[in-house]
Parts: C-alpha cells; structure tokens; sequence
C-alpha cells in the first residue's frame, strides 16, 4: 500500500510540474554548468579541483578524462588515490573501500541510493570505471544529502546524452588483461553510443570485464592452543619450561584462491529539452556478476594426538616446530564456490524553472537478487612422519613436510593415498527491491546574505531478503573408496607458494572443483545422503521491511563582502522498520519473530568557506549523521556450527537490538589553489561516535540442555568513541620546466588517524577496527605530446581487523602488518581518435600479513595467522572516439 501511494504521489507531482512548465517559457535558463568533456590528466585534476574549489562541503572528486580514461577497472580501483580513502584487495581486485578507515559509507548512483540484493550499498568494484563521469567523495555532509554513513559517502555520476556534443559520437575500448598468478589473459571493454537531436538525446554504454585470478595464494596457521606435558613426548621442552603448557597452533597449512569472474553493466539514458524552462530524463542502469572460484586448502592439524617440540620461539613456550609420527591423517580440501548477483535501477525525472524557483523530481526503482553456493570436500590421507614449522627460518610463513617410515619423501601426488573424508553443502539467496521518490526545490534570493533557500522531501520504501542452507560437517562415507575411485575427481594445485618462502610443500592434491559441482548428488549419495539440493533452513532467514520519509531545508549564504559562504539547514528523517526471522527456543523448537521500531533523527548540519584571497581558502563544517546496521546483523537468528575436525564448537549469530550509528562531526580544510592545476591543502577532522558497531566474541550455550559452550560471534553496539585525524594533500604540474620536462606532475597525499571505541565487555579503550594510523599515495605523472605515464605507489599502515581472536596465544587481536602497491599506466596517442594503453597492477607482489598480538607486541612472526600475495595484471588495450 505504501509502495503504491509513494508511486501516485510522485507521478502526480511530475504530471503537476510539467503543466506548469509552460507558464514560465520566458525564464532565463539557470541549470547547473555542465561538466565539460575534457582529455588530459592535467584538464582532469583542474576539474576535479574545480568541483572541491565550490563545494560548500569537503569533497575530493574524480573526473573522468574522457569516455574510458580512467586508468583503473572499478570505482572501487579509483578511489584508491583519494586522500583518506583506504582500500583491499581481494579476488585479484580492489575490493572494500573504507573513508579515513571507517566501512560505513553512503553509497549513491546519480544522487540516489543503490544497493546490491540484501545489503544497504553496491559492491564499489562491480561499477566499472569505463563508465564514470566522476565520482564526489563527501567526507561531510549536507541537509540535502541522504543520511547514512557516518564516514561519508561517494556519489557515483554516469553520463547523459547532453554531456556529448550536438550529433553522433561512439568511443570505447578494448584490452587484453593477463593475469600473473593465474596465467591467464582475459578480455575488458567498453563501448559508448550517443546522438544529440537539438534538444532531445539518447545514449547507450555497455562494459564487459572477465578476469581469471589466482589470489591470495597464502599460508595460514589457527589459534595457539595449550599443550600440557603430558600431551608433548617426553623430552621435548626445554628445562627453562619444564611443568608449563606448551603452545602451538590447531590447525596449520596453505591455500590457493582461483576464480573466473565476469562483470557487464549497461547505462542507457535518455533527455529532452522541453522548453527553455522545463527538462526530462529517463535512465535505466544495469550491472550483472557472476564468479566461479575455488579455495585450495591445505590443513595439516599438528594438534591432532601427540608431537615432539624440536624448537620454539626464542623466550617464548610458543612452538616454532614440531614432529608427529602416525598422524591422524591430514586434510586436503577443494571449496567450489559459485556467486552471482543483478542489480538494476530504473529512473525518470524532470526540473522545472519558474522565475526564481527550481523543482527536480525524481522518482526511481531498484531491483536487486544474488545467489551463492559451495560444495566442499575433505579428503584425508595418511603420512607416517610429518613435520611442521610455524614459521620457516624465521619468516612467519608455515611449512609441512610428509616422509614415509624410512625417511623417504610421502607422495603427495598419489589419488589412491587420499579418502573421501567430509563434505560440507551450503547455498544462500539474497534479494530486496525500493521505490524511492523525491523532490527537490530551490528558491533564489538575494536577501541579507542568503542567495538561496533548498528543501526537500524524500519517500522511500525498501525490503530486504536471506535464506540460508548450511549442512554442516557431513560424514559416514563408506571409506573403503579413494579418490582414484572417482574419476576426473584428482586435480593437482598450482606452485606459486614458492614466492614466499623456500616452503617443502608448495603443490597438492586435491579434489577438482569441476568435478564437485558436476557430481554434487554421487556424492550426496556416498556420505548416505539424499539427492538434490537441501532445502533452506527455517531459522536462517530474515524477511524485512523499510519506510523512510524525510524532509530537508538548508539555506545557502555568501557575504561576499568578507569572502564567506556556506549553507545551514537540518534533515529530518523518520525511519518505521519491520524485522522477521526466526529465534530457536530452549527446547530446540523454530518459532517466527517479529518487531517493529521506529525512530526519528534530526540531523543538523552547517558549513562555511572563507576566502582569504583568490587562492586561498578556509573551509569548515559541522555535522550530526547515522548510519544504520546491515540487515544482516539484525537478523535475530543463531547459526551454530558442531565441532569438526578444522573448527571448533562455533556460532555466528545477528542482533536485532542493534541501535543505529550516530556520529557527531567536525571538520575543517584550508585549501590552496596555486595554478589552475596545482592545490596544497590540508585538513583536520573528528568523529565523536556512539554505538559503534563491531563483531563480538564470547562462550554461549544455545541452550538449557546444551551441555556446549559455542564460541559465538554476533555484532554488538559498542560504547562511545573517537575518530580523529590530520589530511594532507599536494598536486603540481611542472610547466615552468623547459621542453619535454614540462609535462613532469605529482600527486602526494596522506592521513593520518586514530581511532578508539570503548569495549562494553571489558570496559576498556580499543582501536576500531580497520583503522590504519597512517596512509598514503604517491603519484608521478607525466603527459607531453602524444605521451602520457602515471606510476602510483599506495601504502596503509597496520590496523586490527578483530579483538577477539581466539586460542590461548597472548595476543588477542588480529592485526594486519603495512602494505603497499605500486601500479603503472602508460599512454600513447596515435591521433585525435585512437590511443594505444598499457597497464600494470600490483608490479611489486605484494605480500600480505596478519598475526595474532596487541598494541605492545608486535612480533610477527611468533603468531603469525596468514602470509600470502595478490594477483598481479599487466595489460595491452586501445581507446577510440569519433
């Protein structure tokens, strides 16, 4: 019912407008400039400075320097240069984009809101470069702006036809992209179709991006746990830790991650010019994913039965390596993984000019479902010596070695050696859908100092859906069949672990991910189960709903006078919420749950620029924001998982009393504009944050007769905390330099943070997670004639990805060591319409590492978790415009 009031309501009012539009033809036309297409790195830093330059707000953006120029895939790639902006790579890409370390940003396509199946933002990485405009990354906020994200947010702006020329233009792309790892060289390309009739236009961009990737390839080592003497053979501690525990990790071993990815996106767009004084559009917007990957896994558990300790860590009871003879057998194992996503956004809209009032109106649908699934199979086999070093001479990257009872290498590469252990089935299905509406309107004035007023309502409707399947650990094979027993099951892994230590094992045997997903019920049926994909589990799904209304009104000033403007105004948002799942009673029944909450938030805000000359400029604004929790984490079901041989008694679980995320804001910026290309500024900022939310930790019973304790993780509202933190950012062209030297430019930025959020549990201060201390970018450009280069070089310090690591090693927390990358664009014009490119991503190999420790200890390589490299891309492509 609401949906279709919402949908009455909007249409009424554009029918409304448009037959007004004709009472105030004689109106002088007042649109916004229009963003020019422009080529050049140097024309596009000078429009991105132009966008910061006039903002009100404190933005940095990025412009396109022409249809396809963007030297990086995705927006999720682009953003990495941004000051403040912080990224991961993951599935040899960028992936998670965080602004100044927080991961609660707004995420909006043209102004609106966008949203990829369940979740409140898109995938940054699904939105391909090939296709931008620009994109604003608002570090603070307007009354105007949609609230959410109390890091900020980023406005991802694709083109309309009126962007182009009068007449017909066509441009795109094409490369061919190898990747290193994986050794496999895939196609990326674009087109864009557009024609200009006097005052009507209609365009069409489609992008294709396949990319085979063999990712974090790493190796991995689980929790310390104790070891009492008695489990340890006799002999094997040392006298200075005789009667003491030994420690050494529960399970141990390698992966190799491989996938085949394949994004397409289309932006058809459509305007006409009415009249002088009345504009439409109508837009539809379309992204599809689809990955098939892999996990390789490698699982020695040197905690299975007893070993013999033949070092440890210098002062330490931590274990460096051990020996055991007749293991209970080691894991190897194949996750075939599949996961796709749809998400499309239809919009119409108009704006309206009477005299000195501006009406827009937007009315806009988004439809969104996702899908995954893994099949995942142990296989054992049984070496009779084998060998484990936590961290091989000293690198903090594990290594395992197998010998037959004489001393003699085991072979690792023998199908009839391995057993058809466990499987594990699982599949999920995500979708929502909104209608969202709203009008804008804006009223010219020029009275004590305020040039305009600005007001808006905004009425949106959304729903979010999950259902899970989840089989758990499945055993009872006839264990009399081996993997030879299966043919075409047999795959050997690929050897890239060799580039980060001398390792004994770097390659496999394995299940074969093909094979897993072609022959899913065979094995159903040897593990004595029935056929055919397992229904969804009644107590992992959630069914929720969303009613947002708001309203805005702001005032913009300029004294020109004294050279300040700015604008002041509040948001008020009231937010009705209905959440459904399922909660499991003391007596293991499912009973359905239901709440319903609303909530009402005012959200002032206030900015001011003062300029104290024509180049320099004081920019300062003040902010209250919210960011509400994923649906996800107000699911009120727990998922819990029984001991297995690679995990432990485990739950993961939502929370639907979760309250939203309040921040209050504070920023300031001066900014210097020396040359119309070249900028200095810097910038402090602070976060006073409430109700942060963060994962949580702790032994729970699932219930009254439960004898368990599950380790269970859920998302907990922590207490009040802090943000704070120093930007720095400096850009110049050296056109003074004679000759060639002349197109010499530079790109230097960096932040500096932290951040700290109090733990309700030990009531104690701790760093928020995600947060680096410090981050930087350093950016050599050069653009001469027919040439143009840009090598780029980003690094982020440590930050603790998660406080409550389990085991019994000191160290609690999970921390990732500093990382860097350094990536290389080159460009070459042949003439006005065809440009030839090279590309290169991640040259340098990045390693990547994460250990168990604490703010005071940061040996690495004592507990170290993971150790393992990104991909690596280098590609050869071509643009063309006529």
């Amino acid at each position: 019912m609401f949906k279709k009031k919402l949908l009455s309501t909007a249409v009424a009012m554009v029918a409304t407008f448009g037959s007004l539009h004709v009472m105030a033809q004689d109106t002088s036309e007042t649109d916004e400039v229009e963003e020019i297409v422009i080529s050049g790195i140097r024309q596009s830093l000078s429009k991105a400075m132009d966008l910061k330059r006039n903002s009100n707000q404190i933005t940095d953006s990025i412009v396109a320097e022409d249809i396809g120029k963007l030297p990086d895939n995705s927006v999720a790639a682009a953003l990495q240069r941004v000051t403040g902006v912080q990224i991961t790579r993951a599935g040899g890409e960028a992936s998670r984009v965080l602004i100044r370390g927080l991961p609660n940003v707004e995420t909006t396509l043209n102004g609106r809101e966008i949203f990829t199946a369940a979740g409140r933002g898109i995938a940054l990485a699904d939105i391909p470069a090939d296709l931008l405009k620009a994109v604003d990354v608002k570090k603070s906020t307007s009354a105007s702006d949609i609230e959410g994200g109390i890091a900020g947010g980023v406005d991802i702006r694709l083109r309309r036809p009126f962007d182009f020329e009068q007449g017909f233009t066509v441009a795109g792309g094409l490369r061919m992209e190898n990747a290193r790892n994986a050794d496999a060289t895939n196609p990326i390309g674009s087109i864009t179709l557009n024609n200009n009739w006097d005052d009507f236009g209609l365009m069409l961009s489609v992008s294709s991006q396949n990319r085979e990737f063999n990712d974090n390839a790493r190796t991995f080592v689980t929790e310390q746990i104790n070891r009492a003497d008695g489990d340890v053979l006799p002999g094997s501690v040392p006298k200075n830790l005789a009667g003491k525990p030994s420690l050494w990790p529960n399970v141990t071993g390698s992966i190799y991650e491989l996938g085949d990815r394949t994004r397409t996106s289309q932006n058809l767009a459509a305007q006409w010019r009415a009249s002088d004084t009345a504009e439409y559009f109508a837009e539809y917007f379309h992204v599809a994913y689809d990955q098939e990957s892999e996990l390789n896994f490698w699982v020695p558990i040197p905690s299975w039965g007893p070993s013999i300790v033949t070092s440890y860590f210098p002062g330490t009871n931590a274990a460096q390596s051990t020996r055991k003879e007749f293991a209970p057998g080691t894991i190897s194992s194949n996750q075939a993984l599949n996961g796709d996503s749809d998400t499309s956004q239809a919009a119409v809209g108009g704006k309206w000019t009477f005299d000195n009032l501006v009406i827009k109106s937007d009315l806009a649908y988004t439809k969104t479902e996702a899908h995954t699934s893994g099949f995942i199979l142990d296989a054992r086999f049984y070496a009779p010596i084998t060998t484990y070093s936590f961290s091989k001479n000293g690198s903090g990257v594990a290594d395992t070695a197998f010998f037959n009872a004489d001393g003699t290498k085991y072979d690792l590469t023998k199908a009839s050696n391995y057993i058809p252990d466990a499987y594990f089935d699982n599949r999920s299905h995500n979708k929502g859908d909104a209608l969202a509406w709203a009008t804008d309107f804006s009223y010219q004035l020029e009275q004590f100092g305020i040039t305009s007023i600005d007001a808006g309502v905004r009425l949106s409707e959304r729903t979010a859906f999950q259902e899970l399947q989840d089989s758990g650990s499945v055993t009872g094979g006839l264990k009399n069949k081996t993997i030879a027993d299966f043919p075409g099951m047999a795959s050997t892994t690929p050897n890239n672990l060799s580039k980060l230590a001398n390792l004994t094992t770097s390659s496999w045997l394995t299940p074969s991910a093909e094979y897993l997903r072609s022959h899913k019920d065979q094995l159903r049926v040897y593990f004595g189960q029935p056929a055919g994909e397992r229904p969804y589990n009644p107590s992992k799904f959630f069914d929720d709903e969303e009613k947002n209304s708001s309203i805005y009104a702001k005032a913009n000033y300029n004294l020109e006078d004294i050279g300040l403007k700015g604008e002041f105004g509040a948001r008020v948002v009231r937010l009705q919420s209905t959440l459904q799942g399922t909660s499991t009673q003391p007596d293991g029944s499912i009973v359905a749950v239901k709440t319903d909450e609303t909530s009402t938030d005012v959200l002032p805000s206030f900015s001011a620029r003062y300029a104290i000359n024509d180049e320099l400029s004081l920019v300062g604004a003040v902010s209250k924001t919210v960011t509400r929790p994923e649906f996800w984490q107000l699911n009120p079901s727990t998922v819990y998982f029984k001991k297995s041989d690679t995990g432990s008694d485990r739950g993961d679980g939502g929370n639907p009393a979760l309250k939203n995320i309040e921040s209050s804001n504070r920023d300031i910026s001066l900014e210097w504009y020396f040359d119309e290309s070249s900028s200095l500024t810097g910038g402090y900022f602070y976060r006073s944050i409430d109700g942060y939310i963060s994962n949580a930790s702790s032994f729970e019973k699932r219930n009254s007769t439960d004898p368990i304790n599950y380790f269970v993780t859920r998302p907990v509202n922590a207490g009040s905390g802090t943000l704070k933190g120093f930007e720095l950012a400096y850009t110049q062209f050296f056109t003074d330099l004679p000759g060639a030297w002349s197109g010499l430019g530079v790109q230097l930025n960096g932040t500096h943070m932290t951040g700290d959020v109090l733990n309700t549990t030990t009531k104690k201060m701790e760093p928020i997670t995600n947060v680096s201390e410090n981050s930087l970018n350093a950016v050599l450009i050069y653009e001469y004639e027919k040439i143009g280069a840009r090598l780029a070089y980003n690094w982020r310090d440590s930050y603790v990805e998660n406080h409550t690591e389990p085991g019994d090693q000191p160290g609690k927390d999970l921390i990732f060591t500093p990382v860097s990358y350094l990536d290389l664009s080159l460009t070459y014009e042949v003439n006005e319409n065809i440009t030839l490119t090279a590309d290169g991503v991640n040259l340098g190999e990045s390693v990547i590492r994460n250990y168990r420790g604490t703010e005071s200890d940061f040996n690495e390589t004592t507990y170290t978790r993971d150790v393992g490299m990104t991909e690596t891309t280098v590609s050869l492509g071509v643009r063309f415009k006529y």
